[in-house]
């Protein structure tokens, strides 16, 4: 019986992953062909282990002298040869997942033509390329003149990403970022010929993308959702982490940051060990004498840490961590420091006499500038869009982390201070410089190699040890510092678990038709002294931003509202109360506040509505069109649809994030991020294949523990779906909540203002507001979207801003711009003002 189940079991599995398979292989002939010849003449050529023998050379390579002896046909011949069993297996992989992929999109001819022109590309750009540097007289690319190139690298690369540009622009992001990152990678840490190509076929394929997107007018290069631009950035970033390890693991690595592996895996030696142990010479492979290996398995493991640091930080960076974001960038800058350190070293070097002239292409001090410029352009990277890093964490946990890893750094540092100072170090190294030079070079995350040896050996047993296992203490608890600050960390909500959720437990007690978006990142809490009510706010600048009301049980929420006020004063914080509706006025009033309507919440009573009428036609034809596409409204929270649902919504979320011309506005307006919530629910519109045409999300408002009401807030749809998509999501709401509440909120529009909707006129800050609604349309459509809520024919509730005093206003606007658009660039900013001009 157990037997039986379990070939049951495997038979639900693998039966299905095979038909899928067999599918995806009769939908791509071509894919199919390929592979079949590069099986069969690897096999045949017996390159499968060591590359094709020298008869086979002819067809299974092309090189510049082959082709002007007339091997003309080497060109294509050589796409389907390998040199060893990685690339074999690489080069399949590459096959089945990316010329599979470009075949399903361009169809099989227009495939088969890409493939092969982007081949003739490649070789072309590679020959140029070597030939340029030949001429130029670098020491890298130049010895690749010659070479045979053997492998399908660069025109499935090429051909891939040419496909890309009919891509949703998800996966049309992702796949060029990988793709580029990976291919770059290869070039500046191995660089072998066949990266050298690979790379430049990624290239081509990239340009022939745009060109494609270019001629329909598709092309967009700088839009994204904050959470996908984390997602590139911290991709990217754990790429370029496992670099040095790349270089390690292959043979003779020759690219311009191989050399990284000695300043983050080796040691580097001083200038005076070089001149002893390499006879002053300035050539690159000088360093290869510093590398004797490891002291053991343990010194192995520590090598790799600053991989390790930089994974969890681009762990760390994906959640949306700030201090992620800082180790990032502190790490690049110490590399950018140490290669500087190195450049300057090998460029102080004096040159051996009778030596012969080296060209400045191919001397060490050129080979050593991109350690300093690759690490510092990322980041540079990093700050420019740290605006989308807001989660930070808990203050508490963060101050025992630090003080543990300084405590432990400045201890370590004290005792090797004392052992050399007793041991004569201030006569024997120089004195407190001396002593300062090694106290930096231990903290290097690199057990001490046998080169070491000999410059210790007249040195007391106890310093060889401190100097050379101290740093490895330091750096395994500061990982695992790291470790509980960034990933488990994460689990506990952020800034302050505690406090998040207790203002989750007071939500659920009582609060308004916003009152939820207090639980978003980064907003933080003051809770009343008796912890019967909260109010969530942002501090930007001397500006202390509320998001809604003050939360909690109805009869607390007026002296909250009053403590929170108290607290500003005493702190010299400008209270700015946005997004709140009149319940607070009688209460501030007196006390010297003024109004301006920011919003109109849009508010159903859903109980008895019934779509007919002449007013209801286009809700009727939305959901009568949508009943014969076979589409119908599934609900449920977010985390619990399937994968592929949940892929096809980021799709569709980064496709409208693509139109926009500004990031995604935050603050009241939630994205992908505030879906995955076990209280929010989401309404997904998806047909019997699967296929998803829009989303919304309705956010759950609470009186006394109970569910009262339901505010939308993520909408999303696709750009060539069926006309009424949104119409049919809230009238599919509005049947599936009646049952039970009475009323829903379709949120507020923010700055949209229509007439008769506000009883007073705009005066003042209103009418500038007014007019900032208004030059915004073009860009947000907010009085659009006011236009289209209005079709349901709802009530209006009016949400104010509240303030004390006019002369603090240019620092509110300020405040609600940063909290509105948290990662507003100066090159968003100026393209922003542009469309306000126009």
């Amino acid at each position: 019986m157990e037997a039986a189940a379990v070939s049951l079991a495997l038979n639900s599995v693998v039966k299905p992953a095979i038909l899928k398979a067999g599918r995806h292989l009769r939908a791509t002939p071509f894919t199919l062909l390929v592979l079949v010849l590069f099986v069969g003449l690897s096999l045949a050529a017996g390159s499968f282990l060591s590359g094709p023998p020298e008869p086979w050379l002819s067809v299974a390579g092309v090189s510049l002298d082959g082709l002007r002896a007339g091997e003309w046909w080497s060109i294509w011949t050589s796409l389907f040869f390998t040199t060893n069993p990685l690339a074999y297996a690489t080069a399949i992989m590459m096959f089945l997942l990316l010329l599979g992929l470009a075949e399903r999109r361009f169809g099989s001819v227009r495939t088969a033509g890409v493939f092969f022109g982007s081949q003739f590309a490649c070789v072309s750009a590679f020959l140029l390329v070597t030939q340029v540097a030949r001429y130029a007289d670098d020491g890298w690319l130049s010895r690749m003149a010659g070479t045979r190139l053997i492998g399908p690298y660069g025109a499935v690369l090429a051909t891939a990403l040419a496909a890309s540009a009919l891509l949703p622009t998800l996966w049309q992001r992702r796949l060029r970022t990988v793709v580029l990152s990976i291919s770059l990678l290869l070039v500046l840490y191995v660089g072998h010929a066949e990266t050298v190509v690979g790379f430049l076929g990624a290239l081509i394929g990239l340009a022939a993308g745009w060109w494609m997107q270019s001629s329909k007018g598709h092309l967009h290069l700088h839009r994204s959702t904050g959470r996908e631009v984390r997602n590139l950035l911290s991709l990217t970033m754990a790429i370029f982490a496992v670099g040095p390890i790349v270089t390690a693991a292959a043979k003779s690595p020759s690219g311009p940051l191989a050399l990284l592996r000695d300043v983050i895996l080796n040691p580097l030696p001083t200038l005076t060990q070089l001149e002893s142990n390499c006879g002053g010479t300035i050539d690159v492979t000088c360093l290869e004498v510093g590398r004797q290996g490891y002291t053991g398995p343990f010194g192995l493991a520590l090598a790799v840490v600053p991989v390790v640091l930089l994974l969890i930080c681009a762990d760390g960076m994906r959640r949306g961590r700030r201090l992620a974001l800082g180790i990032a960038i502190g790490v690049q800058l110490v590399v950018v420091g140490l290669s500087t350190i190195y450049l300057g070293l090998f460029a102080g070097m004096p040159r051996p006499q009778g030596r012969p002239h080296v060209g400045m292409l191919n001397s060490a001090v050129v080979h050593l500038i991109p350690l300093v410029v690759v690490p510092l352009v990322l980041a540079v990277l990093l700050f420019v869009y740290r605006g989308h890093f807001r989660v930070v964490s808990s203050d508490r946990l963060r101050r025992r982390v630090f003080w543990l890893v300084g405590l432990t750094g400045l201890t370590l540092g004290l005792i090797y201070t004392a052992v050399w100072l007793a041991s004569g170090g201030m006569d024997r190294d120089g004195g407190l410089l001396g002593l300062a030079a090694e106290l930096a070079r231990q903290y290097l995350p690199v057990p001490l190699p046998g080169v070491y040896r000999k410059v210790f050996a007249d040195r007391d047993v106890l310093e060889v040890f401190l100097f050379s296992y101290s740093g490895t203490v330091f750096w395994l608890v500061a990982l695992v510092g790291v470790w509980i600050l960034l990933i488990r960390g994460h689990h506990s909500g952020g800034l302050d678990h505690q406090s998040r959720e207790r203002a989750r437990t007071l939500v659920k007690s009582g609060g308004d038709s916003l009152s939820w978006m207090a639980l978003w990142e980064p907003n933080k809490y003051w809770f009343n002294t008796e912890g019967t009510g909260g109010v969530a706010y942002q501090q930007h600048g001397h500006v202390a931003l509320t998001l809604a009301g003050p939360f909690g049980a109805a009869e607390h929420r007026g002296h909250t509202a009053s403590g929170f006020l108290d607290y500003c004063t005493r702190h010299a914080l400008t209270p700015c109360l946005y997004s709140c509706t009149d319940e607070l006025w009688p209460m501030l009033q007196p006390r010297g506040f003024r109004r301006v309507a920011v919003a109109q919440e849009t508010r159903l009573r859903i109980t008895d509505l019934e779509f007919r009428g002449k007013e209801w036609q286009n809700v009727r034809t939305s959901l009568n069109r949508a009943r014969k596409l076979g589409i119908s409204a599934s609900w449920g929270r977010y985390s619990e649809f399937p994968l592929s649902v949940r892929a096809q919504v980021s799709e569709v979320s980064e496709e409208w994030a693509a139109q926009k011309k500004i990031p995604e506005m935050g603050f009241t307006l939630g994205g992908l991020d505030e879906l995955d919530d076990a209280d929010v629910q989401c309404c997904v519109a998806v047909d019997e294949a699967g296929f998803v045409y829009g989303v919304t999300s309705w956010l759950p408002v609470y009186e006394n523990s109970v569910v009262v009401s339901w505010t939308l807030d993520f909408m999303r749809r696709r750009g060539d779906t069926f006309p009424g998509v949104m119409e049919f999501l809230i009238a599919s709401a509005i049947q599936h909540l009646r049952g039970s509440v009475e009323v829903i909120s379709l949120s507020g529009s923010p700055l949209a203002r229509e007439k008769g909707e506000i009883e007073q006129q705009a005066e003042g800050l209103a009418g500038i507001l007014d007019v900032v609604g208004q030059a915004l349309e073009p860009v947000y459509g907010f009085r659009s979207l006011a236009s289209f809520k209005s079709r349901f024919q709802p009530e209006y509730r009016t949400l104010y801003m509240y303030y004390q005093d006019p002369l603090h206003l240019p620092a509110m606007g300020r405040a609600l711009s940063r909290a509105y658009l948290p990662g507003l660039s100066v090159r968003h900013s100026a393209r922003l003002l542009r469309t306000l001009v126009g």
